[in-house]
């Protein structure tokens, strides 16, 4: 006995093709349903040799009426030399409808970078504030393939740029991710037969890189050491890591204890991981998640000048467990906030004002311009900064370890002319220690005391006597 799912009740023969009503089950209930089919024109599998030799689609009982004026149709197209498969223009027609806001939408919430890793949280965030603000206002309820490289070019011209140069950055970024949409469009394929949204991307225009508004600042090794001591205690420690080791503030603001290593013949910091807000329940919150890019990821040199500096910050400020951070908020415990860091960060300015203006990104800058002065190679440099570089020129430079011995030591002697520079036996000055010993209750003082070497102590207690 025939199986329901395939029991034909009714057949009507057409000159042209046929319809068959059929029984069909889901679970416990029996459906009806029309099959309409008709033989593939043999002129067809010249362009499409991997068709079946019947087309196939089907109708509720209730649309008869339906199905008959589709094989019509379909009859037509083909005595007119004028058919495509079904499935071809079904997919057409589901190109055609696709809306910039659909697509766009999708693109930002599914997009993978090349190694197959999805993109960061904080970029996924700053594409959706780009879609909501510049393009999906423009461009949302327009098709896709409807959008023409005139549609781009208006948009362009029309962006908000304001005098000065206020905004090219801006439209810059935004218009890098609608050509990575629109190249997505045009070699993503939709189906079997590799059809593409689009044919061709329409972002053509030859957008080049804007001059800087203002050239990084790059403060002197005793302009540094006055802002570290402008700066809450508790956060002055980033000064250094930042303007020193040339750490980016996510970066500083990820370390834990346990990325610390100063006991060893190559004290280091370990760059592991990087602070990031994103937006979660309509709030910004803090998470600990990958650095900017996989070379990222390095192990930084610590000068002698340091290392008490960080030991000091560790013992006083950093609890003992080994993912505890090094940077906390006094109100709450958590992570610290980039804003915080900032907001610290202008008002310890105001103590050095030829560095007025200068953002608290720009001690990485300094960093890496002092270590360039300090002989660094650029294999050094690159390995400092955690940057990957390709071009000719730098694949001649390699880092060696006399050529990071010799940075640091150019680096500790240019140190050495400020307040927290090593003295001939390696002890830092205390200047830097009594600005933050000052700060302590008498209990933690006594704690730090105990803590400190013999040397650094003796200098800490004649200071102290002296009212220095």
């Amino acid at each position: 006995m025939a199986s329901p799912r395939t029991r034909i009740t009714q057949r009507r023969r057409r000159s042209f093709g046929r319809m068959i009503e059929k029984n069909g089950k889901r679970g416990d209930r029996t459906y009806h349903y029309i099959e309409c089919s008709y033989p593939t024109p043999l002129w067809a599998f010249e362009k499409w040799p991997k068709l079946p030799r019947r087309q196939y689609k089907t109708f509720s009982l209730e649309r008869e009426t339906d199905a008959e004026a589709w094989l019509n149709k379909e009859q037509k197209l083909i005595d007119n030399e004028t058919w495509t498969p079904p499935r071809i223009r079904e997919t057409r027609e589901r190109r055609d409808a696709i809306s910039f806001s659909e697509y766009a939408t999708a693109y930002v919430e599914n997009h993978h970078k090349r190694n197959g890793d999805p993109i960061a949280d904080t970029t996924k965030d700053k594409y959706r504030e780009y879609l909501r603000l510049y393009l999906i206002p423009v461009f949302g309820d327009k098709a896709v393939i409807a959008i023409t490289r005139d549609d781009i070019q208006r948009w362009y011209d029309a962006f908000p740029v304001r005098k000065g140069g206020y905004g090219y950055s801006a439209r810059r970024h935004v218009y890098e991710l609608l050509s990575a949409i629109f190249a997505e469009a045009a070699t993503k394929p939709l189906n079997q037969e590799g059809d593409t949204l689009i044919k061709v991307n329409p972002c053509s225009i030859a957008v080049y890189r804007p001059q800087r508004r203002k050239e990084p600042t790059v403060a002197e090794p005793e302009e540094l050491t006055a802002l570290y001591n402008a700066m809450p205690a508790w956060l002055r420690l980033s000064v250094y890591l930042c303007g020193v080791l040339g750490l980016r503030e996510g970066e500083c603001l990820a370390l834990q204890r346990s990325d610390i290593e100063l006991d060893t013949d190559r004290p280091v910091v370990h760059v592991r991981r990087s602070a990031k807000e994103i937006m979660k329940d309509g709030h910004r919150v803090i998470v600990l998640g990958n650095t900017k890019t996989a070379s990222s990821v390095r192990d930084v040199d610590v000068p002698r000048f340091l290392i008490e500096v960080i030991r000091l910050h560790l013992e006083v400020f950093v609890t003992e467990e080994p993912d505890a951070l090094l940077f906390t908020s006094p109100k709450n415990g958590g992570p610290v906030k980039q804003q915080t860091v900032r907001n610290a960060w202008y008002r310890a300015l105001k103590q050095v004002p030829r560095l007025e203006g200068m953002r608290f990104y720009d001690l990485r800058h300094t960093a890496l311009s002092k270590a360039v002065e300090a002989g660094a190679s650029l294999g050094t440099v690159k390995n400092m900064a955690g940057h990957t570089i390709d071009t000719t020129a730098f694949n001649y430079q390699h880092e060696s370890k006399a050529n990071r011995n010799l940075t640091l030591k150019h680096i500790d002697e240019a140190f050495s002319s400020g307040s927290v520079s090593a003295d001939a036996d390696g002890s830092p000055q205390v200047e830097s220690i009594l600005s933050l010993f000052k700060t302590l209750s008498a209990d933690k003082q006594k704690q730090v005391m105990d803590s400190l070497p013999p040397d650094v102590l003796a200098q800490v207690i004649t200071s102290t006597l002296r009212g220095e």
